[in-house]
């Protein structure tokens, strides 16, 4: 068989393969999809659409609670919230960061079929997410108000901020299972699941707290209450949904954990992703300290700019999280072509898109600004911080992209370094540099716009050098590779 003929019988193979595994009729029936073939463009929108969704979902759902904590939850509720939402989304992010981790490892498995070793990466998966809920809860329990403290929450809403903090904790469990459970379905192409169960969390939320905070006067108590009873809802549901699974993989009550080595294969994927995560909230952290010397207007500002933010940061987290999971099944099956396509139609999506829906914002950012507050001086502060950083927000778009092209490669250290440097560091040596020059918040929203440049300058080459790499070495199988 000549050159010719052999890439004619390749390519018609491929498409012999295309059309009879597209999807399985297990696959149909629970809810699995293939990415490794079919038409790329519209295999990755389909399955990004749900992610998308989801975390819009998740925006409207967070804007419920700040709206009822603005309107019915005293003076310094949404300072409150703010601080103590802090709190929480180091040890909520960071398992968000180890779930992306575990697509990662997932997904390859899936794309290579080797489900035996994928049953037992699921199990292991939920059991440290629910072994580290409980133990980050006690010491979130224990050492609560000194974080609020170190964090020079005001005096006025300390009390506030621990209530809501205390009760909060309690839902880091099914949070942290939610996540991971998620970051599994994401991996087998199943992302419509979590969005209707997260849809369902958010009507139970409003409802809660329509009846708690407002119709029973429970303020910001009830509203956390509301929260908390939503999150285990949503947290024992897609638990049980990963016992209705294909059943070569299904999560059951005997499955086997990883052995030693596999699972240092696997935290050696989820770990340093959690901690890129990590790392961007403990920035947050450490610049809330200089938000704070500028008064509870400043604070309260961001806490409602962070949500208008959410429109803009959750669609981008989510592109790169589906993008992890597309390309970790095309690795999986050593489809490095729809690999490099892939990443080009995610650059024009985060670019284009992104500027198309912050020119949105920016237009109606007073009205949605003054559904939050009618106070003048947070009003202010918020719309400074959208004015300031939305035009550059294409640039945090595209460090998502391949943020998600590293870790569906299988390489999860890079966005954890890139995050440490850019965020962790960089964003905090910037304010203390400038702010006893220049005592403006205008520091603090470039020094978001400046880390962005940074974080692309680190990311873009390592992407390039990992993903020739894989290709010298004619595709790689990272996934036999990590997880052997």
């Amino acid at each position: 068989m000549n050159v010719v003929d052999r890439d004619k019988f390749k390519q018609d193979s491929l498409l012999i393969t295309e059309k009879n595994e597209s999807q399985s009729p297990e696959e149909a029936v629970t809810g699995e999809v293939r990415m490794d073939v079919g038409p790329i463009h519209r295999k990755l929108l389909a399955y990004a659409a749900p992610l998308l969704l989801m975390q819009l979902m998740l925006q409207l759902y967070n804007i419920a609670d700040c709206a009822v904590v603005g309107r019915f939850g005293g003076a310094f509720g949404l300072a409150a919230v703010g601080v103590a939402g802090l709190v929480l989304a180091v040890h909520i992010n960071f398992f968000i960061g180890f779930a992306v981790g575990v697509t990662s490892a997932v997904s390859q498995l899936f794309g290579a079929r080797q489900y035996d070793k994928l049953r037992r990466t699921i199990a292991t998966s939920v059991a440290i997410a629910t072994g580290a809920g409980v133990i980050l809860t006690l010491i979130g329990e224990l050492l609560g108000e000194r974080y609020l403290l170190w964090l020079s929450c005001p005096v006025e809403a300390l009390g506030d901020a621990r209530l809501y903090l205390h009760i909060c904790l309690l839902g880091l469990v099914p949070q942290l299972v939610y996540n991971v459970a998620n970051g599994v379905l994401r991996a087998l192409g199943n992302t419509k699941t979590p969005l209707y169960y997260l849809a369902g969390s958010a009507v139970l939320n409003v409802i809660l707290d329509i009846a708690l905070a407002v119709g029973m006067g429970f303020g910001l108590e009830g509203v956390a209450w509301s929260t908390l009873f939503s999150q285990w809802a949503l947290g024992l549901a897609i638990l049980w949904r990963l016992t209705r699974l294909d059943g070569r993989f299904c999560l059951t009550g005997n499955t086997r954990f990883l052995p030693a080595k596999e699972l240092l294969s696997l935290l050696r994927l989820g770990v340093p992703s959690g901690m890129q995560a990590a790392f961007m909230s403990i920035s947050s952290l450490l610049i809330q300290i200089s938000i704070d010397t500028f008064g509870p207007a400043a604070m309260a500002g961001m806490v409602v700019y962070a949500k208008i933010e959410g429109f803009l940061y959750y669609p981008a987290f989510a592109y790169g999280m589906a993008l992890t999971g597309f390309i970790g099944q095309n690795l999986g099956s050593g489809r490095l072509d729809r690999v490099e396509e892939a990443m080009c139609i995610s650059r024009r999506t985060a670019i284009y898109g992104t500027m198309a829906v912050c020119a949105v914002l920016m237009l109606l950012a007073k009205p949605i600004v003054a559904f939050f507050t009618g106070d003048p001086a947070t009003l202010s502060n918020a719309l400074a911080a959208v004015y300031w950083t939305f035009p550059f927000y294409f640039l945090y778009s595209l460090n998502q992209v391949y943020i998600g092209g590293l870790k569906g490669l299988g390489e999860t250290g890079i966005p954890m370094a890139s995050a440490l440097f850019a965020y962790a560091l960089f964003r905090v040596l910037w304010c203390q540099a400038l702010l006893p020059y220049w005592y403006d918040m205008a520091v603090i929203y470039n020094a978001y716009n400046v880390s962005f440049l940074v974080s692309l300058s680190i990311l873009i080459p390592a992407y390039h050098r990992v993903y020739h790499g894989l290709g010298a070495s004619k595709g790689g199988w990272i996934a036999s590779w990590r997880l052997n």
